[in-house]
């Protein structure tokens, strides 16, 4: 958060209380409830097993397996993608909150969000008009209607043309108000010579970029014509502060309803496939932007479905850019499975000739992501040449030895076998050769994560000592109970905890912070990203049956714990018979200084 743009204090503390975090959370994954909070899997990271937690008491969540963890704020950043403040706007209209005035700086940075988000409006509106409003437009409809697109189809995804002008966006938008350094910071104009500008996007069928809220970020626009000066046949908005290729896909808006409702998703390479895989039936898909899958896409989808199937055109389902975004896929935690299209075909145009009931034959026969990199290994190799027919074979170890599940592996060594027909048994044994020295290899990866597998299992403080069970509780108490820092600081010091306690209690034991005179908002921007997970962590694990006299109580047996601690470190220095008289009377001093502290105490 910057420290700049804040809500008043009272108003956060105010929005949080009224935002129930198991119902925010529930929105985006399944919570089981477990003793008094809630588990499920974490929609931060790929895991099978749940290492997510929520505490209701406290409004706070954690992820045990990757650090993730805050309150409703947070979460909404997080998984939305979101701004500070767009995140309180979020939450404020969920709860019926009024926002409150903003501060001069925060005014500034979210005033030009929403002007990008309506300048593009505008422009999509702009581009829709002249395609079905104008003779200008006029080509680019025939052109749509040719590929089997009707009203209805451009209404749904706004579709529109780039008229051949230079400047005819650029003046249409500056008549409305709009500044050329917000037009240029959209990605809608280029830099000419003399400080002049044009249109980007000329001559072009437009297909407007949404976010999975339906906000148009972007645009992706196709030329209508080869000739020379036009570009290449697709340009796309440079990134922008509203516009991340590498995290949106191509009609998520539409689809993420029906992709959540099915637990799964339809993954195609171009906005024409998609378009037309709505107007067929198939209203979960969706497209990637580029070929290659990033781990933001992943995880986005993983918010939505388990499930994916990809359905590239063959030439570029097989290239190795679009294999590591699979194996991206993969590596997420989501099932993916290949739909095999016909060399020169693509879904864009099977759909418009053959229809839906053929895409439903592929997508029953889609093949697992092994066994469609088994067949793209083998894919026009002559298999008679004993040359090739050896590199195809490492090929093979190569890929089944990263097979990890013994069954499955005897499955694709079976079926890889078949398919070249190598001995099943010559192939298995390569493969096995290969899977133990991976083994080997990745011994430690695969230790740690055996150790990660076992902690998630957990109970939550099945890890802990005792004495840092108290600290962690007591410090969860004193950052959310204010009324009892003053009485837990008169009882113990940042001295009385070990560790990450410790590092905590630094900040926490405070004068600022005891007397309330400072937000903990503002403590937090201080601390570094593992103590900050650390803070979530043990509030999630607060136990909140815990009554303030017991808390205060512990913070006692905490501090009695340090002063016996010290008096066994005086005794062993007394048992020695080199100190000096001076010495020896300070060491007693202290001695009796700690002893009159537990009379008091007691």
């Amino acid at each position: 958060m910057d420290k700049l743009t804040r809500y008043s204090d009272e108003f956060i503390d105010e929005l949080k209380e009224n935002v129930d975090i198991v119902d925010l959370v529930s929105d985006y994954l399944e919570l089981k409830k477990t003793g008094n909070r809630y588990k499920g899997l974490c929609p931060f990271h790929s895991e099978k097993t749940p290492s997510f937690f929520v505490n209701p008491d406290n409004n706070f969540y954690h992820c045990f397996g990757c650090g993730a963890g805050g309150d409703s704020i947070n979460f909404i950043m997080e998984i939305e993608n979101l701004t500070f403040v767009e995140s309180i706007k979020m939450l404020a209209e969920r709860s019926g909150m009024e926002l409150p005035d903003m501060s001069t700086q925060q005014r500034q940075v979210y005033k030009e969000r929403e002007e990008l988000f309506a300048l593009n409006k505008l422009a999509a509106r702009f581009y829709n008009y002249l395609l079905t409003d104008t003779n200008m437009g006029k080509e680019a409809l025939e052109y749509l209607n040719d590929r089997g697109f009707d009203e209805n189809d451009i209404k749904r995804f706004s579709l529109g043309y780039a008229a051949d002008e230079w400047q005819l966006l650029l003046n249409f938008l500056k008549k409305k108000g709009f500044s050329i350094h917000l037009i240029k910071k959209a990605g809608l104009i280029s830099e000419g010579n003399n400080n002049s500008y044009y249109d980007k996007f000329r001559n072009r069928v437009m297909f407007p970029i949404f976010n999975n809220r339906g906000e148009v970020i972007a645009f992706g626009g196709r030329i209508l014509n080869s000739e020379d000066g036009y570009g290449p046949k697709y340009l796309n908005s440079p990134e922008t502060p509203i516009f991340s290729k590498k995290k949106n896909l191509y009609g998520l808006h539409l689809a993420k309803e029906k992709i959540r409702k099915e637990n799964s998703c339809i993954i195609m390479e171009g906005y024409t496939d998609i378009i037309q895989a709505h107007k067929k039936g198939f209203k979960n898909s969706i497209a990637s932007l580029g070929t290659a899958f990033t781990e933001d896409q992943a995880k986005l989808i993983k918010r939505y479905a388990e499930n994916a199937y990809i359905a590239y055109d063959a030439d570029t389902a097989g290239n190795k850019a679009t294999l590591r975004g699979l194996d991206i896929l993969n590596d997420t935690g989501i099932n993916v499975k290949v739909i095999e299209l016909e060399e020169g075909n693509d879904p864009d145009q099977l759909l418009k000739n053959e229809g839906s009931a053929l895409f439903n034959e592929l997508i029953e026969k889609a093949v697992s992501l092994i066994d469609f990199k088994i067949n793209m290994i083998v894919k026009d190799k002559n298999l008679s040449e004993p040359g090739i027919r050896k590199k195809v074979l490492r090929s093979m170890v190569e890929l089944l030895s990263e097979v990890e599940d013994n069954l499955e592996r005897e499955i694709y060594i079976e079926r890889a076998a078949a398919k070249t027909n190598f001995k099943a048994d010559v192939l298995a044994e390569e493969v096995e050769k290969g899977f133990k020295k991976n083994k080997k290899r990745n011994y430690k990866r695969n230790r740690e994560k055996q150790n990660k597998q076992k902690e998630k299992t957990f109970d939550l403080y099945s890890q802990l000592s005792y004495y840092q069970k108290i600290e962690e509780e007591i410090l969860a108490h004193f950052i959310s109970n204010p009324s009892l820092r003053e009485k837990l600081s008169g009882k113990i010091s940042k001295n009385d905890f070990n560790g990450r306690t410790a590092q905590l209690a630094e900040y926490l034991f405070k004068g600022s912070v005891i007397s309330n005179s400072v937000h903990l908002d503002k403590i937090k921007e201080d601390l570094e990203d593992e103590l900050l997970s650390y803070w979530s962590e043990i509030l999630v694990k607060q136990d909140n049956s815990l009554d303030k006299n017991r808390i205060l109580d512990l913070a006692d047996y905490l501090s009695s714990k340090r002063i016996f601690k010290n008096k066994e470190k005086l005794c062993r220095l007394i048992s020695k018979k080199e100190l000096s008289l001076d010495k020896l009377n300070r060491i007693l001093l202290t001695f009796y200084s700690l002893n009159y502290n537990i009379e008091r105490r007691d």
